[in-house]
């Protein structure tokens, strides 16, 4: 050490004990008569998840929200036909349909992400899950929609700047 009057278990530097010599804890607050100590009595402040496999507090949420699972559906099929007409106009088919795959981003990633919404409703329980299938295919159709879309879109202008060769 680097002082040469500190002794090592010098008892000015220890830190005291919480336990006193009966093994009780010194800073614990005394026991009332209500109280017995043991689990789940009345001063136990833990109690609540004392009990095993049971969550303390669980919301139980009337369902007051419908499920528009076939309006979603309904979104979604719009954002595919705009992926469709997209495809058509890079085969040359119908030339304008540039201006249709643009616009049907827009209700492809509004399906996409509603869905994506209420499916988390329903797995909570706040809304109707009879039209989580719909909501289901809603989602994915709405997913694939919106990749297509922009995919079909990042093609127009990779072939509108005449990087690529044209096959078509």
């Amino acid at each position: 050490m680097s002082n040469p009057l500190i002794r090592p278990n010098d008892p000015r530097f220890q830190k005291p004990s919480i336990v006193d010599a009966a093994g009780q804890n010194r800073f614990a607050e005394g026991q009332e008569s209500g109280e017995a100590g043991g689990e789940g009595g009345v001063g136990d402040a833990f109690a609540a998840g004392a009990s095993v496999g049971e969550r303390p507090y669980q919301p139980r949420y009337e369902v007051t929200q419908q499920s528009r699972g076939g309006v979603l559906l309904t979104i979604a099929g719009l954002g595919m036909v705009g992926a469709v007409i997209g495809i058509v106009a890079l085969l040359g088919i119908f030339p304008m349909g540039y201006f249709a795959t643009m616009i049907s981003v827009v209700p492809a990633a509004t399906a996409w992400l509603l869905a994506y919404q209420d499916l988390k409703t329903m797995q909570l329980g706040a809304m109707d899950d009879s039209g989580r299938q719909r909501t289901l295919l809603a989602y994915w159709l709405g997913l694939f929609g919106l990749l297509a879309c922009v995919g079909i879109v990042g093609t127009m202008i990779w072939r509108e700047m005449n990087l690529l060769p044209d096959l078509f």
